[in-house]
């Protein structure tokens, strides 16, 4: 019987007709799980190059056609609605319920800082088809008015945009930056000289298309800015 059993034993683990698909099932998950990660890592990539081009092309199509001095005489009446939904299209197919788009006018006021003349932003539906006015990540002045202007107007530019004669001078050397209140001869207020830029910014929350991986939701953001072509 021991002879049998030792037989029978030694015949069971020489026996490898069924290795191949007890390997390929402990493979399976590993290889599902690299190439669902894989797929999920490339859309990724694609998502965050969409969110870059329609930021690129919000504020070129706004540079080319709104004219800074325009919005700076009147800013209540500048209008981008159709701008920023134009930019939302270019992040199709993504779901553009998920995208914010913002532009903003910034005149500069010192190497590193500019005032924030007018901004808009807003949030559509999935299609596009409905949109809705958001809260701007920036807080425009009141100028033209001849009143003292707020600290929270101000906002950092990158250093790279400025050119030495976007940057104003002040009459008594003071930083226009500093300058809230209504100019007078020896100071220039801020916001009522200096280069323009426009600034857009766009903002996707990408979330994963497979819910059966712990793969965390992402907040993809590009900023863009540019010089106006019109005056």
């Amino acid at each position: 019987m021991p002879h049998v059993a030792g037989l029978m034993l030694r015949r069971l683990t020489q026996n490898t007709r069924g290795a191949v698909i007890v390997e390929f099932a402990i493979c399976l998950p590993v290889l599902v799980l690299m190439y669902t990660g894989g797929v999920y890592l490339s859309d990724m990539v694609s998502c965050s190059r969409k969110v870059t081009v329609a930021t690129r092309s919000l504020v070129d199509l706004v540079s080319r056609t709104m004219s800074p001095t325009i919005i700076y005489n009147d800013p209540g009446s500048a209008n981008a609605k159709s701008h920023l939904s134009a930019s939302a299209v270019v992040l199709s197919p993504y779901k553009l319920d998920k995208a914010t788009e913002q532009i903003s006018l910034l005149r500069v006021c010192d190497a590193t800082r500019a005032y924030v003349v007018w901004t808009q932003a807003q949030t559509q539906n999935v299609n596009g088809s409905i949109v809705s006015t958001t809260i701007s990540s920036h807080k425009a002045g009141t100028l033209p008015k001849n009143e003292a202007q707020l600290a929270a107007n101000i906002v950092t530019i990158p250093t790279n945009m400025i050119t030495s004669t976007m940057v104003p001078v002040s009459p008594d050397g003071s930083n226009v930056c500093g300058n809230l209140a209504p100019g007078t001869s020896t100071k220039t207020q801020v916001g009522t000289s200096g280069g323009w830029l426009f600034m857009g910014r766009i903002t996707y929350n990408y979330a994963p298309f497979v819910s059966y991986l712990p793969l965390a939701n992402k907040t993809m953001t590009d900023t863009i800015y540019m010089v106006p072509r019109l005056y």
